[in-house]
């Protein structure tokens, strides 16, 4: 822990100031002049500014997927797409920002807010427009949307929820998606001080029979592929077949950051660079070494300083498996729309996740029907860690093959955003925001 951090944390400090690790008012209130403020991806930050084969095929053997469509190019070449696809979350780690008009007051709005203040993925509200094709150049707006205080949570005390907005086009100016992500903000020390999370679980030691159990169900998942799924043959409560991800272990969190990507944990020089940019989110380790608060994943003790039971996934992992589930399920020919999801629980190393899902209900109040599924995560002590909700628009007897809504008025800007200087699709646009 460093100086700063100690002394935040064992020193009485008022509701109406703005104190480093500290959750008051105040600073949730000076964090809020962030919404609608640009949070540029750079070159800096960002994994995949283009979406090219082997980025789109490392992203989707992060999380153990080798659908075709995005891994096999022979393959999706005879699809309707005419080649490689990415998998819908591809676009988490991607993109960068468009140079847009700023003034040294914008830059400032919420300077300071929830500094040193640990924050949790918590769920995700995502609506596709299009598909992201091999080739394609990816341009990104990020900013908050809105900003909430809570007396009480589940990690113990006061918090906060952030909801950030990502807006992601290609480069002829297609609206590609609208993603919001939600975020749990809580004060490290406070949390880790709290029981129901801090006590270190004991971690579940696999027997073979366990193990080949695990084997078998890999062996048996499938992909719908080639073979069309046509929404005619859809049935209200038919179940797919389960999935097991697991046991976690420290090279699973590896891979995902292979394909994924995180860049707050540079090494060396740039992590000193980091370090300069975005001092908050580092603090020295058990040794007095600089480390990341991304250490949460793969460090036990410093999971258990924030009120994890012990190093735990990421939900964005968690919400790639569960796409997964249903873009396996839906074949070539159809299209994802819409992804709700939560993560209502921590997936810790040794853990053994358990993915069931099942349609729920065919909507057909629009123009075309799409079909709802449910999915959900548990674990091997039966805890839900994660729930999902998406809609999938499948090929139609009657209609053909399904295309995307159509996008929103606004795409998804909050008023009085800036706009870009230049198109952010524009030929040699070299005005990346934060450069």
């Amino acid at each position: 822990m460093s100086t700063t951090e100690g002394l935040a944390a064992t020193t009485e400090v008022r509701d109406d100031e703005v104190v480093f690790g500290r959750l008051t008012r105040a600073s949730v209130e000076r964090f809020r002049e962030k919404v609608g403020l640009d949070w540029p991806y750079t070159r800096w930050t960002t994994w995949n500014e283009e979406a090219t084969r082997d980025g789109v095929r490392h992203y989707a053997y992060g999380f153990g997927d080798d659908n075709p469509l995005w891994c096999d190019p022979a393959h999706a070449a005879r699809t309707r797409w005419g080649g490689v696809i990415a998998p819908p979350g591809f676009l988490e780690g991607a993109g960068l920002t468009p140079r847009v008009t700023t003034t040294p007051e914008m830059r400032d709005r919420g300077r300071g807010g929830l500094a040193g203040v640990h924050m949790f993925w918590a769920g995700d509200h995502i609506r596709f427009f299009r598909q992201v094709h091999e080739g394609d150049r990816l341009w990104v707006r990020r900013f908050y949307v809105d900003v909430s205080e809570k007396e009480r949570s589940r990690f113990g005390g006061r918090s906060a929820l952030s909801v950030r907005r990502r807006v992601y086009w290609n480069q002829r100016g297609e609206l590609i998606a609208i993603w919001d992500a939600d975020f749990i903000h809580t004060e490290r020390d406070t949390a880790a001080k709290r029981d129901s999370l801090r006590a270190a679980r004991e971690r579940h030691v696999y027997t073979d029979e366990e193990l080949a159990d695990i084997d078998a169900h890999y062996a048996a998942e499938t992909v719908r592929g080639a073979e069309p799924r046509h929404v005619e043959d859809v049935v209200v409560g038919e179940e797919f077949a389960p999935r097991y991800r697991g046991p976690l272990v420290v090279g699973d969190i590896i891979a995902w950051l292979m394909g994924n990507g995180r860049h707050e944990i540079f090494p060396y020089r740039l992590n000193w660079r980091n370090r300069q940019r975005m001092a908050g989110f580092y603090s020295r380790n058990e040794h007095g070494e600089w480390d990341s608060a991304m250490r949460v994943h793969w460090d036990d003790g410093y999971a258990r300083s924030v009120g994890a039971p012990g190093a735990y996934d990421y939900g964005m992992l968690r919400n790639a498996w569960m796409m997964q589930v249903v873009t396996d399920w839906m074949g070539d020919d159809a299209v994802l729309v819409a992804v709700d999801d939560r993560i209502t629980g921590f997936n810790a190393l040794g853990d053994l996740t358990r993915l069931t899902g099942r349609v729920t209900a065919v909507d057909e109040t629009d123009a075309w029907p799409e079909v709802v599924c449910t999915v959900e995560c548990r674990n091997q002590r039966d805890e839900t860690t994660a729930t999902g909700t998406m809609r999938v628009r499948l090929p139609s007897r009657r209609l053909g093959l399904p295309a995307f809504p159509d996008p929103p008025a606004g795409e998804g800007l909050l008023p009085g955003m800036p706009r870009p200087e230049e198109g952010p699709w524009a030929a040699g646009s070299a005005g990346l925001g934060g450069e």
